[in-house]
């Protein structure tokens, strides 16, 4: 936001500098023809001058508009405080990689990532904290990831990750891995010391998935993980989404 103001205290000093220069061009060439015998010559460059600077003006204020269309536009794809793609522009990439997968017959996963008992550290250190925390879980996947995966904010405090060309045990390795580098994060505020864990659900696409299903898979997977006492991963099956309220035999 701040950004932004800078940008349109930039483009009203533009605006009002060119403007300064018409008036004074304007006020120049009257002034000269009645003064100066060349007055109409002068006058013809003044008016010439006022004919540039409103093209300048007009030309600068577009491209200004331009610019900030695009930065309005970025800010749409990218969540600002984690860096990683929001959910609204993640879902057309999303359904495209899953055709490309199924176009090529490479196998590809994903992750769901959740901070385990997120809420209450927003109501016992506060939502700067909150915000941290989630800084820091991000730097510590983007860490672990290949640079073919993709990854965004999902919700809250839950992130996507699609692994392209990844089968469910290279999968695994990538979820072992994302724990353990967030295990050995370190968060200090007023001399305190905040470690937290995640649980991550894990889920291969099928054939016959979209975006939906695989999501709502590695959801069931991401509910044993937590189930089974949480900073651990679990795989999602399809079968536990009959009836998530009963405990799911194994």
């Amino acid at each position: 936001m701040k950004v932004d103001r800078t940008r349109l205290v930039m483009q009203r000093i533009l605006n009002s500098s060119v403007l300064l220069g018409i008036l004074l061009s304007g006020f120049l060439s009257y002034t000269l023809i009645d003064h100066n015998p060349k007055g109409h010559v002068l006058f013809e460059l003044s008016l010439a001058n006022c004919i540039l600077l409103i093209v300048v003006l007009v030309v600068a204020n577009y491209l200004f508009g331009e610019y900030r269309s695009k930065a309005s536009h970025d800010l749409l794809h990218v969540d600002i405080l984690t860096g990683f793609m929001t959910r609204h522009a993640f879902g057309e990439l999303f359904q495209h990689t899953l055709l490309e997968a199924n176009r090529t017959l490479e196998p590809l996963s994903i992750l769901l990532v959740d901070i385990d008992h997120f809420k209450g550290i927003n109501e016992r250190y506060g939502h700067k904290t909150g915000d941290a925390i989630l800084t820091m879980l991000a730097a510590s996947i983007q860490s672990v990831l290949r640079a073919s995966d993709i990854s965004c904010r999902w919700q809250g405090d839950q992130f996507l990750i699609v692994l392209k060309d990844c089968s469910t045990k290279d999968c695994c390795n990538i979820a072992n891995k994302i724990l353990a580098e967030i295990r050995n994060q370190v968060l200090h505020r007023n001399n305190k010391k905040i470690c937290i864990t995640t649980s991550i659900g894990v889920a291969q696409m099928n054939s016959d998935d979209d975006t939906e299903s695989l999501a709502a898979r590695a959801e069931t997977g991401l509910h044993s993980a937590q189930d089974n006492g949480r900073n651990s991963y679990a795989i999602g099956y399809d079968w536990i989404l009959i009836d998530y309220s009963c405990d799911p035999i194994f």
